[in-house]
């Protein structure tokens, strides 16, 4: 019984570090579309 109970703690482990990954990837891609768009925006506003 004891080593089910580790083996699910490792796999809540991965999947909250999964997790972790995917936000963070989530913001980085926010950010690149955010900078693409207002980049657009600014040379949208010099025609």
């Amino acid at each position: 019984m004891s080593m089910t109970y580790v083996v699910m703690a490792n796999s809540l482990g991965l999947a909250m570090q999964n997790a972790s990954s995917n936000q963070q990837r989530g913001q980085v891609l926010a950010q690149a579309a955010l900078a693409e768009v207002l980049g657009m925006v600014l040379s949208a506003g010099k025609v």
